[in-house]
């Protein structure tokens, strides 16, 4: 997938009448929070979208597939240096990271509004140190999400009804579904980049 593609895909919704928000959900919290959305590939383009697992004992969202991220805190400059924080917190990967701006905020279950902050990264020798509280990191290739049979699962929270994509992921043995916050900002973001030229 060619980076101005990327590019434009990040573009395009904040063009938008919301150009802020990706859901209708109103969050419940008053911190904010960010991700971070690591496109893996080199200088012709991304090839994969990095997730982590979360471990099966984690006090937050255990087994889950998500974004590597978390609150704001204190010391943050911003959203982004948030994300950037996490990921290597979360995932050890701190050099390379390239940010290539944001996508429009969506609201965990946990009621946070997060932002989603897209990175570029091509070292060709991807490596990672794992936080205690993840299972294992995925780099998912790209291509294939976007013709990935997505479903749709309609989810109640407050008395607010949101239709969720979710996709069955099966790999190496286990499989596991990719869906809730993540897999909503995931196929959102797929869905803008095959509407780009």
């Amino acid at each position: 997938m060619p980076w101005p593609r990327i590019a434009e895909s990040l573009r395009r919704p904040h063009l938008g009448p919301n150009p802020h928000k990706l859901s209708a959900r109103l969050p419940e919290d008053p911190r904010r929070a960010a991700v971070g959305v690591i496109l893996w590939g080199d200088a012709t383009g991304a090839r994969k979208v990095v997730l982590v697992q979360r471990g099966f004992g984690a006090p937050h969202h255990p087994g889950e597939i998500a974004f590597p991220g978390g609150m704001t805190e204190p010391g943050d400059r911003d959203l982004p240096a948030t994300a950037r924080r996490e990921v290597v917190e979360e995932i050890g990967v701190g050099d390379g990271l390239w940010e290539l701006g944001c996508f429009p905020d969506g609201v965990a279950k946990v009621r946070v509004r997060f932002t989603p902050v897209f990175f570029r990264w091509e070292d060709p020798a991807p490596a990672f140190r794992l936080d205690r509280e993840l299972e294992q990191v995925l780099m998912l290739p790209l291509v294939p999400l976007m013709a990935a049979p997505w479903t749709t699962e309609r989810l109640e929270r407050h008395g607010l009804a949101l239709d969720v994509p979710r996709l069955e992921l099966a790999l190496g043995g286990w499989a596991a579904p990719l869906w809730g916050a993540t897999a909503f900002v995931l196929k959102a973001w797929l869905d803008v980049v095959k509407a780009c030229p």
